[in-house]
């Protein structure tokens, strides 16, 4: 078995990067730097899914306090967490699906990796939340206000001030976590998932995520503005031509075709 605390396995188009740190998968510099370094392989077009778990116990507790915060000289540590939050951003702009997969307990920083991917899929029972104000900070790479954008600032404001964890059911509730699943069952349904979105519409995923994207960032109105430039090149994509050429040959029942993503 590999030491690396990231590992990467691509199968049929899916992409899923595992948290490996023996240390209840806490993030620390080799966790950071591993991250990083699998970013441009998730980049490239044969990889159309990406499915984000943890291994053993928990997904993970977040930082390693000891080595980051106690160790650390605070340039480098800005360094770090600007790098971090750099990755997020670029997972949240992948033009492509993206799936975590939290068991156990997602906290901290773990829990602000996961909100950077496009679903949140969660073990019943998992613990989840942010535990900074218990050591006097709040949360430090973006994970207010990604609570925000999917709760609300009232809800942002309560879970990140208030150093506890909550149960995946309450998060299902405040529409955080998309999805509560058995926690026998996570692993095998998640990764059916992502072989699904794999198979499907690539440019169009990508398409959505990008109206979303300017949605979130500037409004209804910002993102009509882009819809159109957006939308009618897919038209002529192959899936679509392909698409559009089945169902007028078969009915609905031709479709859907076998995307190809092109």
């Amino acid at each position: 078995m590999s030491s690396e605390p990231i590992r990467l396995s691509i199968d049929a188009g899916v992409a899923e990067l595992t948290l490996a740190n023996p240390d209840m998968n806490r993030l620390n510099r080799a966790v950071l730097d591993g991250l990083r370094s699998v970013l441009p392989r998730l980049r490239e077009p044969d990889v159309r899914a990406v499915l984000l778990t943890g291994e053993g116990a928990v997904f993970s507790y977040g930082a390693d306090v000891k080595e980051l915060f106690a160790e650390t000289p605070r340039a480098d540590l800005h360094r770090l967490l600007g790098e971090y939050i750099g990755f997020i951003s670029e997972m949240e702009a992948l033009p492509k699906p993206t799936i975590a997969a939290v068991h156990g307990a997602c906290s901290s920083g773990g829990l602000e990796l996961a909100l950077g991917f496009d679903h949140l899929w969660a073990a019943a029972g998992t613990k989840i939340g942010f535990m900074e104000a218990s050591l006097g900070i709040p949360p430090l790479a973006g994970g207010v206000q990604r609570i925000a954008a999917r709760a609300g600032s009232a809800r942002a404001l309560e879970i990140a001030g208030a150093a506890r964890l909550y149960d995946a059911e309450t998060f299902e509730r405040w529409n955080i976590v998309n999805r509560v699943t058995a926690a026998e069952a996570l692993h095998s349904e998640a990764r059916a998932f992502a072989a699904r979105l794999a198979s499907g519409p690539t440019r169009a995923y990508a398409a959505i995520k990008a109206m979303l994207r300017r949605y979130e960032e500037s409004g209804v109105r910002a993102a009509d503005q882009i819809t159109l430039p957006t939308v009618m090149p897919l038209i002529d994509s192959n899936d679509a031509r392909e698409s559009v050429s089945a169902l007028l040959k078969g009915g609905p029942k031709a479709l859907p075709i076998r995307f190809t993503g092109s």
